[in-house]
């Protein structure tokens, strides 16, 4: 029994604190990519078609933010989503909070799109294979992954 909820991301000044911190905390090999500052730009970005950036939370059963990714557009190529800047906090990992979180975004970008493709930047390559991404390419153990829809 999941003890969690997914839902859009809220952007109260509290949430977006916490996702923030979250994010930043959890990839701190990433610190330049995970830069507090950006993360607050590309959070509380406006959400418009066709240029839109989208985030789920996934919130404990006491409205803690266990887990945040997002889903934005490519504005260099037409019908491509990117899904980016996940964490799952470190205590809730394991527990299928972020392949809820993958399911959801996948999901709503499908729910939201005719057609298209998604890609990801992962070392996870058998976690996205899963959604039936494919293997585009692997530099330093990062691949490149792309699901057409």
């Amino acid at each position: 029994m999941k003890n969690y909820t997914i839902r859009p991301l809220d952007t109260t000044s509290l949430a977006l604190s916490d996702a923030v911190k979250l994010l930043n905390s959890n990839c701190p090999s990433e610190s330049e990519r995970y830069e507090k500052s950006r993360l607050v730009t590309e959070i509380c970005a406006v959400d418009l078609q066709p240029f839109y950036r989208k985030f789920f939370g996934a919130y404990d059963f006491d409205g803690t933010l266990i887990g945040v990714g997002g889903i934005k557009a490519a504005d260099w190529a037409s019908d491509t989503h990117i899904l980016y800047m996940m964490a799952v906090d470190k205590d809730h990992r394991g527990k299928g909070v972020g392949s809820d979180l993958e399911s959801i975004r996948i999901q709503w970008m499908r729910d939201n799109f005719p057609s298209g493709r998604c890609l990801v930047s992962t070392k996870h390559k058998k976690r996205f294979e899963r959604w039936d991404f494919k293997t585009v390419s692997e530099v330093n153990g990062r691949h490149l992954m792309i699901l057409e829809f």
